[in-house]
């Protein structure tokens, strides 16, 4: 073969694929889209709906768009909706036998559709939602200029019946909807409509009023007759929602039936859906694309999180070589690979930005996604599992996740009980947070991490998550407080306790809670007359007449929750102890109480260390007898030499007292 036909075939493979379809002048980009499920007997009224991706290449109105067959035939096209983000979705007739369309967008100076380019609505029922400027602006009778007044759009879709259970835009309150449709009659005849509509609403046939309906009943109690002949009629029908709730039933009982039913959907013409494909660039072989695929939602600790997979769309003309993918994933994230999964714990509008790379090719593009609750199938969003999502931000880049991110992530791991992950990122959002955007809630993430690893036994690396915090950050003193009740609790480190709270308590005289922990400290560090001190001069919150029976009442409760085995309850009761009579921690029989509820939370060694050092430091407490034959009982079997020194210590000082013998 000659040389010059060598370098014609290469040529030739390298250059785009020509399309069946002729490119339209004056638009950049086009999206094909193929029909989901063609009707078996087509209507010139069928209707298809594509919701595309533009990659930000529309003009704001969304109005500069064409729609054509596969061999470059105009349809008459409308665009229902621009956005959220960066999506258009467009209503387009269907033209048989044609099932893959063209959808060109991006051009500046598109020309004014034509009357033939401009798609009269005939089949489904279109809805849109406005919000109302202010609640129960007008009588009910004249409906339809209420909402012709409210000018501010929330969303426009098309449903296949009048039967809605929510809004497909998302949860709002003082909203104002107008259902379009034209609805064919069956036969000629009288037709008794009902509905019901939350919260209020009005039906219209042909452009009158035929039926008001009031508030939201489960019955068919609003209804009207009307007199229709076979064939098209206009139908509307107006429903305010001021509550939030967004439910609709329109029915009717036919001149050939006795009982009412849901509008059939084929009354309404037939609407099909259609899948898109990857987007092209005019004159370009190489475009970054990309599907956007929602795998589902978690809901945890009062809040959604979202996981979505991002697949890469590889044009036909590049299929002799595979792109090199790298994906922004607009949370601070990146990857590479033509496919990727990310979990979005916060709501908001992320830029997704790819970049397709074929030797010394290269194209980016990106799409603002906005991430909330997914209404948009009028169905429950899918369900995802807390371990899946785990297993994604567990692989994140935890030093590019803003604090509130990183205090969900932490939260969703303390759910799913994965230690490793859980570990990590607590400890980042601990030494992130000097000036956290929320500080309740990474206080509520550093709580819920420290808890979950005291149930998992881990006790250092809890006391770590608190100790990383840095002094100036505004999630102190709570950070040093709980440091402190670990230490204290937990690990029955009671110098280092006080150490850690006494610049706290010199600086927050006025915090009890802090003094009475401070105290606590202090006496278990056998610093008694400090500690008792403090103990006393804290104010007694509690009715000074009714002090035996309150404490007996709540040292009866926190008995009944250590015998349920209950130790998270049975701390809040002691807790309340403590704040109502700060006293009668030198007392003794609190603290019994407490050893035993860190007994219940697997601290048996803290628990014995705690008994032994107040039974040391007063000794003339009726229950230090008690505390030491308690610690001493802990300890046999890991420490059986302090164990046995503990006994003596007892018979020693206690001879005449049972338990020595």
């Amino acid at each position: 073969m000659p040389i010059h036909r060598h370098f014609l075939l290469i040529l030739l493979l390298l250059l785009p694929a020509p399309s069946h379809a002729a490119w339209e002048l004056g638009w950049p980009f086009r999206r094909a889209v193929f029909v989901d499920s063609p009707p078996d007997h087509p209507t010139p009224d069928d209707i298809v709906l594509a919701d595309i991706l533009t990659a930000g290449h529309h003009q704001p109105s969304g109005e500069n768009i064409r729609v054509t067959t596969d061999d470059s035939r105009a349809v008459p096209a409308r665009v229902l909706m621009v956005g959220p983000g960066d999506s258009l979705r467009v209503a387009f007739a269907l033209r048989p036998p044609n099932t893959r369309y063209f959808i060109y967008f991006g051009n500046p100076n598109a020309p004014t559709p034509r009357p033939a380019d401009q798609l009269n609505l005939r089949a489904g029922v279109l809805l849109e939602i406005r919000q109302l400027s202010r609640p129960r602006p007008g009588a009910l009778a004249r409906i339809d200029d209420i909402f012709s007044n409210a000018k501010t759009l929330i969303g426009r879709t098309l449903i296949p019946r009048l039967y809605l259970g929510i809004n497909p835009f998302g949860e709002q309150n003082d909203l104002i909807s107008k259902y379009s449709a034209t609805l064919r009659a069956p036969t000629d005849g009288s037709y008794t409509f009902a509905a019901s509509a939350s919260d209020r609403g009005a039906l219209y046939i042909n452009g009158k009023q035929l039926l008001l309906v009031q508030g939201s009943p489960r019955d068919t109690r609003f209804n009207a007759r009307i007199d229709l002949r076979k064939g098209p009629h206009d139908l509307a029908f107006y429903q305010e929602s001021l509550s939030g709730q967004h439910r609709l039933s329109v029915a009717w009982k036919t001149p050939n039936s006795d009982s009412f039913e849901v509008i059939p959907t084929d009354s309404f013409g037939h609407t099909t859906s259609a899948t898109p494909g990857p987007m092209e660039q005019k004159d370009k072989s190489l475009t970054a694309d990309f599907k956007i695929e929602y795998l589902g939602e978690c809901f945890f600790a009062d809040h959604y999180s979202h996981r979505y997979r991002f697949s890469a769309q590889t044009p036909k003309s590049t299929s002799f070589s595979t792109p090199k993918y790298e994906w922004d994933l607009g949370n601070g994230q990146t990857a590479a690979g033509p496919a990727v999964e990310q979990v979005y714990l916060t709501d908001g509008l992320y830029p997704i930005k790819l970049t397709a790379k074929i030797g010394a090719q290269s194209d980016s593009q990106t799409i603002r996604l906005p991430v909330t609750r997914c209404y948009q199938k009028l169905d429950n969003p899918p369900a995802d599992t807390l371990a899946s999502q785990s297993a994604v931000l567990a692989a994140s880049d935890l030093t590019k996740m803003p604090p509130n991110t990183l205090a969900w992530t932490v939260i969703l791991h303390a759910r799913t009980k994965f230690a490793a992950p859980l570990e990590k990122s607590a400890a980042r959002l601990a030494d992130v947070s000097i000036a956290p955007p929320d500080t309740a809630l990474a206080l509520r993430a550093l709580q819920d991490a420290s808890d979950e690893l005291l149930r998992q036994a881990r006790l250092q690396p809890a006391i770590a998550i608190w100790n990383a915090v840095p002094a100036n950050s505004s999630l102190q003193p709570r950070a040093a407080r709980e440091f402190a009740q670990l230490l204290l609790w937990r690990a029955a480190d009671f110098p280092k306790a006080v150490r850690t709270l006494e610049t706290l308590a010199k600086n927050h005289p006025t915090d009890h809670a802090l003094q009475r922990l401070y105290a606590h400290a202090l006496l278990l560090d056998q610093k008694v007359p400090e500690a008792r001190k403090i103990l006393l001069d804290l104010p007694t919150q509690g009715p000074l007449d009714r002090h035996a029976a309150i404490t007996g009442a709540l040292a009866r409760t926190i008995e009944f929750y250590i015998t349920e085995k209950d130790p998270a309850a049975g701390e809040q009761s002691w807790d309340h102890w403590q704040q109502q009579y700060p006293a009668d921690f030198l007392d003794g029989y609190s603290l019994l109480l407490q050893t035993r509820l860190m007994e219940l939370n697997n601290a048996p060694t803290a628990a014995a260390n705690v008994a032994a050092a107040f039974a040391i430091a007063l000794p003339k407490s009726s229950y230090a007898p008690r505390l030491l034959d308690r610690a001493s009982k802990l300890l046999q079997k890991s420490d059986p030499k302090k164990s046995a020194a503990l006994l003596n210590l007892l018979k020693q000082k206690y001879p005449e007292d049972p338990l020595s013998q």
